[in-house]
């Protein structure tokens, strides 16, 4: 939530989807760290991603100047099925990992994309600090989110 919207609560939302029916479809959202079940109305849009909203109990100012900063999230059940190799980076987080020939293992830290594409944060066992490895298939021979596991294959010199 970017910040509040004049004096009855209402707030700018910097909205990221695809698929922005979804926001007047979605019965409830998850607003906050909490992740508090509330009924939001996207009122219209203000400019490109920005939209004017109303969060049902949030009735003043005051009230939505205390959320700004929080993410609204949407629960997964409402958002579209993937294809064949797509996944969801919140799907990706916290998988174990193992490096193919290797002894290495770990957990997916995070996922990011700077604009060049998909990055897996990797934090490797008796290793402080995180390996950020490309999320293609040079990289990533194996996902199996049953078993909650990944088997990487970084390209030579990646992980010295």
């Amino acid at each position: 939530m970017v910040h509040s919207y004049g004096l009855r609560g209402q707030l700018k939302v910097d909205v990221y989807l695809e698929d922005l029916t979804l926001l007047h479809t979605a019965a409830v959202f998850c607003v906050g760290d909490a992740l508090l079940k509330r009924k939001i109305n996207f009122l219209k849009v203000s400019k490109k991603s920005i939209w004017v909203a109303a969060i049902t109990d949030v009735s003043s100012r005051d009230q939505a100047d205390q959320l700004r900063g929080q993410f609204i999230f949407l629960e997964k059940k409402y958002l579209p099925s993937l294809m064949t190799n797509e996944f969801y980076y919140e799907d990706l987080r916290g998988l174990q990992i193992k490096i193919d020939e290797s002894q290495q293992k770990g957990f997916v830290k995070d996922v990011n994309n700077f604009g060049s594409g998909d990055i897996l944060e990797v934090s490797l066992d008796g290793s402080k600090s995180s390996v950020y490895i490309p999320f293609n298939k040079d990289n990533v021979s194996k996902i199996d989110l049953i078993n909650r596991k990944i088997v990487l294959t970084p390209i030579k010199g990646l992980l010295s």
